[in-house]
C-alpha cells in the first residue's frame, strides 16, 4: 500500500511574531480537518535582526535608551492590535523584549533551530511555548536565561540544547533557513509555501482557514479533502496530547464549535479526571495537560 499523500505547509516566521501566534487557531483547524494530510514545517526568518533598524532616527539622536523606549510602546501597540485576529490573548503590561544589551530576535530563531537538533519531536512545542512566554507572559525571551527556562519547561535536555545552540550546528541550520527565504524571494512575514508533489505555491501575509482550504484543494486538484473531525472527549484528549498547552480559541476552531462555552463543555470530563487544568493568563485562559 502506498503511503498517504501529504501536502507540506512551510511557514516562514520568527518566534516573536504576534501574527503567527494569532494564526495558531487556523493551524489547529487545518490539523484536524485535513487529518494526517498536512506536514507542518517552520523556517526561521529573522524578523528583527537589529532593533535599531526599526526605531525612529530622530529618537536615536536623543539616546539609544530613549529610542528603544519609544519603539517599545509602538511594538506593544502592534502586538495588542493583532489580538483581534483570532482573540488569542496578548499581554503587553511590561514589554522588555529589546534593550540596549538585547537588540535582536536572532537568539529566538537560533533557539528553535537548536531545539530541532536537540529533540525534533518537541521542537514545534518549544516554538509554541516560546511564543507563549513572549506574548502571553510578557517575558524578555531574548535573554539566554529565559530561553533556557522554556527549553526546560518543554522537556528538552538543556545540555543537548546548549551543545547545538553554542556549538555552531544550530547556526549552520539557521543560515540554511535564511538562504531558503532569500532564494524564494520571501520578504514580508509571515509567508507560507505549500508543496504537493511537483507543485508549489507561495503566499505572503496572514491568511485564514478558508484561504488555506481553497489553496490546498486547488494545488492538489481535490486529492486532499477536508472532513469534520469527531467531537468527543477522546478527540479533544488526542489534540491536547499533541499540544499540551493550548487555548480554548484553538480548540473551538479545531472542532468547529459554536463558542467558548461549547469548549468548556467538551473539556469538562478531562478537568474532572484531572488530566488537564486551566492556566489563567492576562485577560484569558489556556488549557494545560498535567505532566
Amino acid at each position: 500500500m502506498n503511503p498517504k499523500k501529504k501536502l507540506t505547509l512551510i511557514t516562514f516566521t520568527d518566534p516573536m511574531m504576534g501574527l503567527s501566534y494569532e494564526s495558531e487557531p487556523f493551524f489547529r483547524k487545518l490539523e484536524t480537518h485535513f487529518q494526517e494530510q498536512i506536514q507542518f514545517s517552520y523556517v526561521m526568518s529573522g524578523l528583527v535582526r537589529n532593533v535599531y533598524d526599526f526605531v525612529d532616527p530622530e529618537d536615536l539622536k536623543v539616546s539609544k535608551q530613549y529610542a528603544l523606549e519609544k519603539y517599545r510602546l509602538k511594538l506593544a501597540e502592534i502586538y495588542k492590535s493583532e489580538e483581534s485576529i483570532t482573540g488569542m490573548p496578548v499581554n503587553m503590561t511590561d514589554l522588555q523584549l529589546f534593550t540596549t544589551e538585547y537588540t535582536s530576535s536572532i537568539p529566538l530563531n537560533l533557539a528553535y533551530k537548536a531545539a530541532q537538533l536537540a529533540d525534533r519531536n518537541k521542537a514545534d512545542r518549544f516554538l509554541y511555548n516560546l511564543r507563549f512566554a513572549t506574548l502571553v507572559e510578557c517575558r524578555p525571551t531574548t535573554r539566554p536565561e529565559e530561553i533556557l527556562a522554556v527549553v526546560a519547561d518543554t522537556g528538552i535536555s538543556v545540555n543537548e540544547f546548549l551543545k547545538h545552540y553554542e556549538g555552531g550546528s544550530a547556526q549552520a541550520s539557521l543560515t540554511d533557513d535564511f538562504s531558503l527565504r532569500q532564494s524564494l524571494g520571501v520578504r514580508g512575514l509571515p509567508a507560507y509555501l505549500l508543496e504537493y508533489e511537483d507543485k508549489r505555491a507561495l503566499v505572503n501575509g496572514v491568511i485564514g482557514y478558508e484561504q488555506f482550504r481553497s489553496m490546498i484543494i486547488k494545488l492538489t486538484d481535490g486529492e486532499l479533502s477536508e472532513m469534520q473531525p469527531e467531537i468527543s472527549t477522546d478527540s479533544v484528549r488526542q489534540l491536547i496530547n499533541r499540544h499540551p498547552l493550548i487555548s480554548p480559541v484553538e480548540i473551538k476552531e479545531a472542532f468547529s464549535l459554536r463558542d467558548i462555552s461549547a469548549v468548556k463543555a467538551l473539556i469538562q470530563p478531562l478537568l474532572d479526571a484531572e488530566e488537564i487544568f486551566i492556566k489563567e493568563v492576562y485577560h484569558g485562559w489556556f488549557i494545560q495537560k498535567h505532566q
